[in-house]
């Protein structure tokens, strides 16, 4: 045997993979998703190991959706669950792997994937992404991009994933044990050259040295201690204090610090000190950002505001710390966290959300700016969260965006606006229908979905006729989750026409579902039956999904006549009505009847 078969035969071998099960060969559902997991493994070190024009290549992408579509035709979902090193149906392993190399089941654990679903309508396009996201997330940095983030923002209509944060919690976080630790966060090293941090020069000086820097910030907390009328701590306590600052030099200690003049602020009812303490807590949030120790920052922000409600503080008092919480969000603090993010590898992303949404709002702008400016998928995700949180209250600072060239932001920035959910953004987001971009348009009808509303109503059932098959399905599906009986009647005249029987599977089956959420009218039961009854000339494959989709409408309708239909349809002579009614008739709801 040629030796180049002989290693494509190996590197396609599974014998070490896929582990003997007792009781599988007796299963048929079990051999069933065997072979299809087989058929997925195969396909995936097909790309690993061929180059992505080999002939081979294409023969495993045209059997793959198949035995997808088989086993999703009798069972209408596969999914497993997912090991450290394993691939779990119904309890049983179908695949183990232990070399974390290698080892599919671990790539998606690593990333905190616990399950992957497929359920029926799964589209070729949906598996080739797939795919992709595996090979891409064996060769991109962990701290930009992985599994989970990749999945995010393609936005798979018939896969879906239950993931956990829980391993995040194994991050390091970066806390110096010195000067020289210190000095390294500082500086950034880009390939081919060094960016120092500006923010040195900013507060010290041109060519500020941080050993210099940080002398000078221990000079002014040792000047500040020692002013007896700063704070009411006896002679004793401020000696001791004052030996401390003096005696340490590394930056976990300066940061301590920040404990005492917090303290210190409680009881200072001297404007002049009090000003000062505030300025070396803003010296010294500057060092937190610097380095990257978000978590510090925040408890940081967290306290002050902390302070603002438990002591009773003089007006003057309040304005002054009020004034450093906004000053935290200005721009060139943010320009800073934005070079962190872009540079720094090992930042927890969860510990600068926790720090973003105690910015006040006018930490929106300079947010928009490095939100347009970001890369890194899970970077965006995680400014996208904390500005749904900022602008709660400020919705007029994110829609100018909305005109925005740049396809992506202006996606985002609908996205902002659905999460916030409230009916003033709906004009607004109005503009995102008209966008050239389908994937603008497609967020925009989800955000109206998730805003609701008798004027988001309407303008999802302008989406209905969109050019776009995604854009169309979401605003089927927006429509049923906003729960408005309006959007009904725009929904059964899709249904109902001679052009809808010639759609695909998955818009058909969002349309119908849309029915089923909203649909419990005497009305709507009707035309239901009629679509499951009614005989017609069209190809008969996609008459059975007609069928389908008016059976499963109806058993999610639920009330007793919904049922009698279904009931009905056991007995019909045609076996794809028989067939359709059978299967939605195990997953019927218990409703009241409508009255």
């Amino acid at each position: 045997m040629p030796e180049d078969l002989v290693e494509e035969k190996k590197a396609l071998d599974l014998s070490e993979e896929i582990p003997s099960v007792e009781g599988v060969e007796t299963d048929e559902e079990l051999i069933l998703a065997r072979d299809l997991t087989t058929s997925l493994l195969k396909t995936i070190k097909a790309f690993r190991f061929y180059p992505p024009d080999h002939p081979s290549i294409k023969g495993f992408q045209q059997q793959l959706p198949k035995k997808f579509q088989f086993f999703l035709n009798k069972h209408n979902s596969f999914g497993f669950q997912i090991g450290e090193f394993t691939f779990s149906y119904k309890g049983k392993a179908l695949y183990e792997n232990r070399d974390v190399k290698t080892s599919l089941a671990f790539l998606f654990y690593r990333d905190g994937v616990r399950e992957l679903r497929f359920i029926k309508g799964l589209e070729e396009w949906e598996i080739e992404g797939l795919i992709d996201i595996i090979i891409r997330c064996e060769n991109i940095n962990q701290m930009e991009d992985d599994v989970v983030t990749l999945m995010w923002g393609k936005d798979f209509p018939h896969i879906s994933y239950l993931a956990t944060d829980d391993f995040l919690q194994d991050s390091p976080a970066l806390i110096p044990d010195n000067i020289e630790q210190f000095r390294r966060g500082l500086v950034f090293e880009p390939v081919g050259h060094a960016v120092e941090v500006d923010f040195l020069e900013d507060e010290f000086g041109e060519g500020a040295d941080l050993d210099q820097a940080l002398s000078k910030l221990i000079e002014e907390i040792q000047s500040f201690v020692s002013n007896r009328s700063a704070y009411s701590l006896n002679p004793d306590e401020t000696e001791r204090l004052r030996r401390e600052v003096e005696g340490e030099i590394e930056p976990t200690s300066v940061f301590n610090v920040a404990d005492t003049l917090l303290d210190i602020l409680a009881w200072e009812k001297d404007p002049e000190p009090y000003q000062m303490a505030l300025n070396i807590l803003g010296k010294i949030l500057d060092a937190m950002l610097t380095i990257g120790n978000f978590q510090r920052g925040a408890d940081l922000l967290k306290r002050l505001h902390i302070f603002l409600k438990t002591y009773k503080l003089q007006d003057w008092q309040i304005e002054l710390v009020r004034k450093l919480m906004v000053e935290a969000g200005e721009d060139p603090r943010i320009e800073r966290i934005g070079k962190v993010l872009e540079q720094k590898e090992g930042v927890r992303l969860e510990d600068v959300h926790n720090f973003l949404v105690l910015l006040q709002r006018n930490a929106i702008t300079p947010l928009v700016k490095i939100l347009g400016e970001r890369t890194k998928s899970k970077t965006r995700r995680m400014l996208c969260d904390a500005l749904s949180e900022i602008g709660k209250n400020a919705v007029d600072m994110l829609t100018p965006y909305l005109d925005d060239p740049r396809w992506y932001l202006v996606r985002n920035i609908v996205y902002i606006l659905g999460r916030i959910g409230k009916e003033e953004s709906v004009p607004y987001i109005q503009k995102a229908f008209y966008h050239e971009e389908p994937r603008v348009r497609r967020e925009a009808v989800q955000a109206l979905g998730l805003i609701g509303g008798s004027k988001a109503a309407g303008l999802l059932s302008k989406a209905l006729k969109d050019g776009n098959v995604r854009v169309r399905s979401m605003a089927a599906t927006s429509l049923g989750k906003a729960g408005k009986k309006a959007g009904l009647g725009p929904l059964l005249e899709v249904v109902q026409s001679k052009e809808f029987q010639r759609k695909g599977s998955t818009e058909i089956k969002a349309f119908f579902n849309a029915v089923g959420l909203l649909g419990e009218s005497r009305e709507c039961i009707l035309v239901l039956q009629q679509l499951l009854e009614r005989k017609s000339w069209f190809v008969r494959g996609k008459v059975d999904e007609i069928l389908i989709g008016a059976a499963n409408a109806l058993a999610m309708i639920g009330t007793p006549e919904a049922k009698a239909i279904l009931d009905g349809g056991r007995h019909s002579k045609d076996e794809a009505i028989r067939e359709a009614c059978l299967q939605a008739l195990k997953r019927t709801p218990t409703k009241e009847s409508v009255v």
